[in-house]
């Protein structure tokens, strides 16, 4: 089942504070799309919470 994990860009990241989204199976495979795909640094992120890609959507947060 898919679903949306919500992460915030910590002080480690030129975008501090910026929220994004990862739909996916997953928080590994959240975590493993953001860095090795799309190039975060694990230190850049920080994992809020899990919800449904329907409350995702909602947010209008970038989803990666």
């Amino acid at each position: 089942m898919m679903y949306d994990y919500l992460f915030v860009l910590t002080e480690y990241s030129e975008n501090e504070g910026e929220l994004l989204l990862v739909e996916t199976t997953s928080i590994g495979e959240a975590y493993r799309s953001l860095i090795q795909t799309h190039g975060f640094r694990e230190e850049e992120l920080s994992f809020v919470r899990r919800m449904s890609v329907e409350e995702g959507e909602m947010y209008g947060f970038d989803t990666y």
